[in-house]
């Protein structure tokens, strides 16, 4: 086809021949020749962070270096529009423009386009994330639905974590850190070349900590009290043609904390992850062309105490893809793609059976240059899901038997779809306006749709009940349309940033606090996860990111965002259940940094400014949900570093150090935090 064109006409092309989210572009090199940020995530060819057809925030390998934490939520936190909860030394749950909850769903987290998302309950556990800090090269913020260009559940937004590439990138380095809390940390990156071939990275990381040097909550005070996290990584490519790379990957992680449910209450957590990812990427006549196939494994235990059983829980995830981007003249660019999902768990807490399902999904998007000013992305996916159970569970529908729902009930199909549509106009090099509009579908995770108690268990003043998965939820789908506003201020070396969105999501999914229905005896019924109506949002955001020579880094941005619920009640009396976005979003957030350096030393300061809410928690005596107010906060972070000489720094780091405690969330409150770290670049 004479009107085919490979991306690589251009002489930086080999490098940008990668699909979306794929690890085979020298993000380097084109940082250099671009001297800002450079994506391949949200269309598949490289692109500036000012140009590409999403609202996103890149955050630097030298931004996470310099930021003084230990984990990417306090990272994030720094970001216009994102909310992190902390719940303990471990758990903390993030969303992006609000939403945010226990075991949050609505964000798709990705390492290299691998899904760390787990299904199970339908959240991001940030501990077990198989990176070590100081292998992210970056960190890719994109706010809003993007379903279309990502994949399914990213309704909120997605979390994109590139990490240096093992054939471009000569990463090498070991960290060890402690201070209060008791925590104590050591990781080690080491990459390893195989001449231009080819690299091989490594990773490991290992932390301990105490939980609550104060008093803790008696809410609290019999779950576990010593976190711990275990991670080793290997991550290789290697160019196996002239227009060939193939690439490995093999994940473990180990995390033992409390974490909070869904239905805002504590568990002690012990998570296992298992990953395993091959792919190929090449270059031919029709394009740049990816295929891949990878399988996360989950093994996880969730202790309650009192509140509900002790849930084993095993899930597997396997995902094969095939995509290819290519020109058709010298305007148009388009990304084809094709994928499928097999997901499968086995019941929770009693593995009599086990519930799964199969997604085939297409994709399309077009990339228009309709002038030079002037520039169109439009992008569709369709998802078709094929819902199963298999096994003697659920034969019966009787009281005593697993749950009111039979085998058959799960024999379900549906079909979904998402778009992004992007309308960018760049009338002079410093200034870019976009319009948007995008549709996101979440999906009920595995335990919505598969758990089956068959035991009746209490559930406080109700005695007797039945919890159990629904195969009827609907999907969540989420609305969103957004202005946006780019503009660079050479004269202080300065980007500012605005975005001004509407956001309606309906069909949201609730926990087992959701629908009460069949009744089973005088004092019992069953309980279901389900939908439960509907909400939405406003908000702004706007910012302004700049430099001062080389010696100074500085940074403000604020958030607006108000929300509208309209829920179903979930019991008979009107009680809500414990779904309350109006009442846990914060209105407002502020924040502020500063840098300096000067020669060996370097200093960082952030202030966050966070308004008041209230956040959920649920009573056992009760059996119901209680709002905790959370109070106003303004809190400090900073780093102070001393570079010994060109491998050694020694820094002090402080996390919320201007008070002891302070409330983030219905949990108790969380403690100052200061590390003395030492870290070799090697």
């Amino acid at each position: 086809m004479k009107t085919l064109f490979p991306l690589a006409s251009i002489g930086l092309a080999l490098v940008l021949a990668a699909p979306a989210h794929a690890q085979t572009i020298n993000y380097g090199d084109l940082e250099a020749l671009f001297k800002e940020p450079v994506t391949t995530s949200a269309t598949g060819k490289p692109q500036r962070q000012t140009e590409v057809p999403v609202t996103m925030d890149i955050i630097s390998a030298e931004d996470i270096r310099r930021s003084g934490a230990t984990g990417i939520p306090d990272i994030l936190r720094n970001v216009a529009g994102v909310d992190i909860w902390r719940w303990t030394n471990g758990a903390s749950d993030v969303g992006v423009r609000g939403y945010n909850q226990g075991y949050s769903p609505r964000l798709l987290v990705l390492v290299n386009g691998r899904q760390v998302y787990l299904d199970h309950y339908g959240l991001t556990n940030w501990s077990a994330i198989p990176v070590e800090l100081s292998e992210i090269r970056q960190i890719e913020v994109v706010k809003g639905p993007n379903s279309a260009l990502f994949g399914f559940n990213a309704v909120a937004g997605v979390i994109n974590i590139i990490t240096f590439s093992p054939l471009y990138d000569d990463v090498n380095t070991a960290t060890v850190r402690g201070g209060t809390q008791k925590y104590r940390e050591a990781s080690l990156v080491n990459t390893i070349k195989f001449g231009e071939k080819g690299g091989l990275r490594i990773s490991a990381g290992a932390s301990n900590s105490d939980e609550f040097d104060t008093a803790a909550n008696p809410m609290v005070s019999l779950l576990r009290r010593d976190p711990e996290r275990r991670s080793i990584s290997m991550d290789g490519l290697f160019q196996v043609g002239p227009d060939t790379q193939w690439g490995v990957d093999l994940t473990r992680s180990h995390v033992e904390q409390t974490e909070m449910l869904s239905i805002f209450s504590p568990v002690a957590a012990t998570t296992d992850t298992y990953s395993a990812r091959t792919s190929l990427t090449g270059e031919g006549e029709y394009g740049l062309w990816e295929a891949s196939i990878y399988r996360n494994w989950l093994e996880a235990s969730l202790d309650s105490g009192n509140v509900l059983p002790t849930l084993p829980i095993s899930n597997s995830v396997t995902v094969a893809k095939l995509q290819d981007l290519f020109k058709v003249g010298t305007s148009h660019s388009f990304r084809i793609s094709a994928e499928y999902r097999h997901n499968a768990m086995e019941t929770v807490p009693h593995k009599d059976a086990t519930v799964s399902y199969d997604v085939y999904s297409s994709g399309g998007m077009w990339d228009w240059a309709v002038t030079d000013t002037v520039s169109l992305t439009n992008a569709v996916r369709v998802d078709h899901l094929r819902l199963d159970r298999g096994g003697p569970i659920g034969l019966v529908n009787v009281p005593g038997a697993n749950g009111p729902f039979t085998n058959d009930d799960y024999d379900k199909k549906l079909t979904e779809f998402s778009y992004n549509s992007s309308l960018a106009w760049r009338p002079t090099r410093l200034d870019t306006f976009r319009l948007m509009a995008s549709r996101g579908v979440q999906l009920p995770s595995m335990i919505g749709l598969g758990y089956s108690d068959g035991f009746p268990v209490p559930f406080g003043p109700i005695g007797a009940s039945r919890l159990s998965g629904n195969p009827d939820i609907d999907p969540m789908a989420v609305m969103n349309y957004e202005f946006g506003y780019d503009r660079r201020l050479p004269s202080i070396d300065a980007l500012g940033r605005f975005s001004l969105y509407r956001q309606t999501s309906k069909n949201l999914i609730g926990d087992i606090d959701g629908t009460r229905i069949t009744a089973i005896s005088p004092a019992g019924y069953d309980f279901l996860f389900s939908n439960i109506g509907g909400s939405n949002a406003t908000g702004a955001e706007i910012g302004l990111d700049g430099r001062i020579g080389t010696s100074w880094r500085w940074g403000v941005n604020y958030a607006f965002e108000i929300i509208d619920d309209d829920l179903v009640a979930a019991y008979d009396d009107g009680r809500a259940g414990g779904a309350a976005f109006e009442d846990s979003t914060p209105r407002h957030k502020v924040n502020a940094k500063l840098g300096y350096t000067l020669g060996a030393f370097e200093a960082d300061l952030s202030a966050h400014y966070v308004s008041g809410a209230k956040v959920p928690f649920y009573q056992v005596n009760t059996g119901g949900t209680q709002l905790v107010n959370v109070d106003d906060q303004i809190t400090f972070s900073g780093r102070l570093g001393y570079h010994v000489n060109d491998v050694f720094t020694v820094a002090l780091e402080g996390l919320s150090f201007n008070q002891t405690s302070h409330r983030e969330t219905s949990m108790p409150e969380v403690e100052r935090r200061v590390y003395l770290s030492l870290r070799a670049d090697y």
